[in-house]
């Protein structure tokens, strides 16, 4: 019974190869690469449970078994980074979720298609941007003595505000920015799933009396809606990764018992301390909590949805 059935799928599959064999040698580079730079590397996790030194050969270090994750547990930073880090990417991306589907569904509903267009390309921009030069801008104006927000507090006659060295603005600095950054290239996602509904749909809704808004809400949201469910689910993917690089610019002496999360923990652990074990045991603990809340997110969505990504 195997053998009569493996037979024709073999073939079927020979057949669809020599067929499409130049797509296939297309993405044989993408395969190389996510095999070499994504792959590969997982072979490494195991220092993270071993004892490792500077310049020793890691695959030789001692086995320790979960002390490194041990020791990050009881550690006293840790509820201060799981906080932290939680807070920063939850709040962030509840804020941003619905600002990228209203964009598009305005850009999309727009009677000024030229306007459109133009706001579409203007909040894309800031996407195009490194974490450097945002949070030089952020700087910009919040710098405690040359930034203009606090050149305009003077003139009002009130007290400067040292943004970069409170605690409770971090999650405020972080969220804005990453608002304005990133917004308009998610919106990119749902305008495309827009722009595939049938005019004929929308034409039939106008004629038997429906506005705008009635098509928007009836037609237009419950399209992408799948769409939506998908974003949503892959983000869970990287629910605890925070920008490492935008946290570390932002980070000060003052505001770190805030601006503490499991990246830049990482960063100083394994980079600048050369405890390679530990910060791997740190970032494998990050990663497994994501991968468990895509698979949980995903098993949600399937049962009581119809979308799902696997």
């Amino acid at each position: 019974m195997t053998e009569t059935t493996s037979v024709p799928i073999a073939r079927k599959f020979k057949k669809g190869f020599l067929s499409n064999w130049e797509f296939y040698v297309m993405l044989l580079p993408a395969i190389v690469v996510t095999f070499i730079f994504s792959y590969m590397p997982m072979y490494g996790l195991q220092i993270a449970f071993k004892t490792t030194r500077l310049g020793a050969n890691y695959l030789k270090g001692d086995w320790i078994g979960f002390d490194n994750f041990i020791r990050f547990f009881q550690s006293g930073w840790f509820g201060i980074i799981m906080k932290n880090t939680i807070l920063l990417s939850v709040v962030s991306y509840v804020i941003t979720f619905p600002f990228t589907i209203l964009l598009a569904l305005m850009i999309f509903n727009a009677v000024n298609k030229r306007l459109a267009k133009f706001t579409q390309t203007f909040t894309y921009l800031p996407h195009l941007l490194s974490s450097v030069l945002v949070i030089g801008i952020l700087n910009l104006f919040c710098n405690g003595e040359t930034g203009l927000i606090n050149i305009f507090l003077r003139l009002m006659g009130q007290e400067a505000i040292s943004f970069f060295g409170r605690n409770d603005l971090v999650l405020p600095m972080y969220t804005i920015t990453n608002l304005w950054q990133h917004v308009g290239f998610s919106a990119i996602v749902y305008l495309a799933a827009l722009n595939s509904i049938d005019p004929s749909i929308v034409e039939s809704a106008r004629i038997d009396g429906a506005n705008k808004f009635k098509v928007m809400m009836k037609i237009q949201i419950p399209w992408i809606l799948p769409v939506i469910v998908t974003m949503l689910i892959l983000h869970m993917g990287h629910i605890l990764s925070v920008s490492v690089d935008k946290v570390l610019l932002m980070q000060t002496d003052l505001n770190i018992s805030s601006s503490e999360v499991i990246a830049t923990y990482v960063y100083k652990a394994g980079i600048q301390g050369a405890q390679y074990g530990f910060a791997s045991a740190v970032g494998l603990f990050n990663n497994c909590i994501n991968l468990v809340m895509l698979l949980l997110i995903n098993w949600l969505s399937k049962r009581f949805s119809e979308t799902s990504i696997f």
